[in-house]
């Protein structure tokens, strides 16, 4: 028995020295889109700042007890334009910069090229995520077709007095965007809004289109989606299609969107015949990146789920890849194994 608690601990000792040694000889390489990640992230992190004061120049109040890092990009719990219930620690995670960097990834990996056309779908739901796409093809130097609707879940850009688009707008106004959206919809129930407040929707359709904004609205979600599609259409050779949030236009009436984990989305099985842009581009080829389940999305590239304080800029796994001394691992491997086999050993005879 004594022979094979000392084997245990002798085992157990290995691998703490083998993990310790491991860790501090990794060496950590930079990935070779870092300064293009970094420069998407600043940039990210200049635009949050520049909505934080002007949303305090308008007077509205940031909650700090939601919006615990005092970013100024969470909304209300409710309001007259709220579509869906939202979950908070998304929320909150979306406002990382760094996610910037995990969208120039996405970019990168389907080996988009400084002026592909790029299709782009945005709903006020992530109004941080949506900037932080608008940051990562502006520094991607991309060529994106924008639509947007107001309509947001809660917590997301749902003041009826700063939308998403009011942000995008006075970002483009002081020069930080070069482009912005050519077209808007409503937002919610079929894209047209049934849930908002008709008052509310009103004045910020009419404040919109003052801004230059083209409208969509269509009661019949079906024609919505392929005139969307028709528009986007208009530029040559879309090379991707990106849809931010949980617009009912991106997979129609199917019931995928919020089971779809991957961000990125080559092909499609779906079992009902429920028709999105989502399906519409797919079906002719063209990829899909997804952005909506957030939590999953910041622990697949290396970045904090509802972190405080917010990260600084650049801080991330998505900036960086580790490598192990393999001399050290394999070592390591050998003690281990000829431990078990004593210790194998040691069982089986103590059996006979």
């Amino acid at each position: 028995m004594k022979k094979k608690y000392f084997l245990l601990i002798a085992l157990f000792i290995n691998l703490l020295i083998g993990y310790i040694l491991l860790e501090n000889r990794k060496v950590t390489t930079y990935t070779e889109d870092y300064e293009i990640k970094l420069e998407a992230s600043k940039l990210t992190a200049r635009c949050l700042e520049e909505i934080k004061k002007f949303k305090i120049e308008k007077n509205i109040v940031i909650d700090k007890s939601i919006d615990i890092n005092n970013t100024g990009l969470i909304g209300l719990d409710y309001s007259q334009i709220t579509t869906t219930l939202g979950n908070i620690e998304a929320k909150r995670t979306s406002t990382n910069p760094n996610m910037s960097a995990a969208i120039v990834d996405m970019f990168n990996e389907l080996g988009l090229h400084p002026k592909d056309n790029v299709a782009v779908n945005f709903s006020g739901s992530f109004p941080a995520l949506n900037i932080a796409t608008m940051c990562a093809i502006e520094k991607m130097e991309l060529e994106p077709i924008i639509i947007s609707s107001f309509g947001a879940s809660t917590h997301g850009a749902n003041d009826p007095n700063l939308t998403y688009l009011d942000m995008e707008n006075y970002l483009y106004k002081i020069g930080l965007f070069s482009y912005r959206s050519t077209y808007f919809s409503i937002g919610g129930f079929h894209d047209i809004g049934k849930e908002m407040d008709p008052e509310t929707r009103g004045i910020i359709i009419e404040r919109l289109l003052n801004y230059g904004y083209k409208f969509i609205y269509d009661d019949n979600l079906l024609h919505n989606i392929n005139t969307r599609y028709e528009l986007y259409n208009k530029a040559d050779d879309i090379k991707c299609f990106i849809n931010v949030g949980g617009n009912d236009v991106s997979f129609g009436e199917s019931s995928m969107m919020v089971y779809v984990n991957d961000c990125i989305i080559t092909n499609f099985i779906e079992k009902d015949n429920a028709t999105g842009l989502v399906q519409l581009f797919l079906k002719v080829n063209i990829p899909t990146i997804h952005i909506l389940n957030i939590k999953s999305i910041a622990t697949k590239y290396g970045l904090s789920v509802d972190p405080t304080p917010l990260p600084s800029v650049g801080e991330g796994g998505v900036y960086y890849t580790y490598e192990y001394n393999k001399v050290v691992a394999i070592i390591i491997l050998i003690i281990t194994s000829i431990l078990m086999y004593i210790f194998h050993r040691t069982n089986k005879n103590k059996i006979t």
